[in-house]
């Protein structure tokens, strides 16, 4: 059983959602309405079924996430699924030609991987295996708290094109995926929880205005939209309940001490970060358009030459002096502790 929800949009369409152009430039793409104008690259036609939200041209990767230094996992477009174990990048076959654009998991025995219609994959340990789809949804982030525990986020555009879609989440409990209660209009573009009881997705409304939502999807902590005023958002991570970190498509990083949400210090405005992650309080990454890394140390951002000026998409760390990052033209970029090298 696939159970989604799917969230009203409201009266009006879907005003724009920014998505990675992973194609190389250095810009983020445009997915809007096919009548909103002819310079969205990721635009689902409007003569065609539009089935791919996440659509990313051949060799781009879409995110990454490891267990160790020697299970590193990547994916993106065409159904790429790359895997490191400690020496070399080797390639798996995945099953599907879908767009891949989150990958999660628990340990080397147990990843998820998510893409366009629907798709869930998953790994145990020896080969993936389709597990759910969705012909008109694009799952757009996963997260595994465990093997038990998996949130999907995403646009759900059946009913039409990208610019009408409407957020949906799916919750995988070990036995099936279930429908989850979230009651605002949004369109949902990352996820991560501290545990079980306290998810927290982040992503647009039809204003183009930032919207969080956080709960557990239970009827004694259902998920309700958190106080929040900014732009739209594309990723979150964070150390703990009181130590949370937005990014923006556009703007500057925010940061969540429990209480309210301040401006990242030291980091510039007018940014373009499309991923945020790290490992503890005192390390975090950000990364963005033209090859951008940002490292926080508990109370800097500094800037890390990656050596790369393709846009980054997306960064995972496991440990402090561990951290990959992933993106346009499958540019892969690996911190040692020390610098960032390909």
């Amino acid at each position: 059983m696939f159970a989604v929800v799917a969230l009203s949009s409201g009266c009006g369409g879907h005003a724009g959602l920014q998505a990675p152009d992973v194609d190389g430039g250095t810009q983020g793409t445009t997915v809007v309405a096919p009548d909103a104008g002819p310079d969205a690259a990721l635009d689902a036609p409007s003569d065609a079924e539009p089935d791919a939200a996440s659509d990313a041209p051949a060799e781009g990767l879409r995110a990454v996430w490891s267990s160790s230094s020697s299970d590193v996992w990547a994916v993106g477009a065409e159904g790429t699924i790359l895997h490191y174990d400690g020496e070399s990048w080797v390639p798996f076959a995945s099953g599907t030609s879908e767009n891949l654009t989150g990958v999660s998991g628990t340990g080397p025995g147990d990843a998820w991987v998510t893409g366009d219609n629907g798709s869930v994959l998953h790994w145990d340990g020896t080969g993936w295996s389709l597990a759910q789809s969705a012909p008109g949804v694009a799952l757009l982030a996963v997260w595994a708290t465990t093997s038990t525990d998996v949130w999907a986020v995403g646009v759900d555009y059946s009913g039409g094109s990208l610019g009408d879609g409407s957020g949906f989440v799916t919750h995988w409990d070990g036995t099936e995926w279930q429908t989850s209660d979230v009651d605002d209009a949004v369109s949902l573009w990352a996820v991560w929880a501290s545990g079980a009881d306290d998810v927290w997705m982040v992503g647009d409304d039809n204003h183009n205005d930032g919207v969080i939502v956080r709960g557990a999807g239970t009827p004694a902590n259902p998920f309700n939209q958190a106080t929040f005023t900014g732009p739209e958002l594309r990723s979150i991570w964070g150390a703990g309940t009181a130590d949370v970190w937005l990014s923006p498509y556009q703007g500057v990083l925010q940061h969540w001490d429990g209480a309210s949400w301040t401006p990242a210090p030291s980091l510039p405005d007018g940014g373009e970060f499309f991923s945020v992650a790290g490992t503890a309080t005192n390390d975090v990454w950000a990364v963005g358009v033209g090859g951008a890394a940002f490292h926080y140390d508990g109370s800097t951002w500094s800037s890390q030459p990656t050596g790369t000026t393709d846009l980054l998409a997306s960064v995972w760390a496991d440990a402090p002096g561990d951290a990959w990052a992933v993106g346009a033209n499958g540019v892969i970029v690996r911190w040692d502790g020390t610098a960032w090298t390909k």
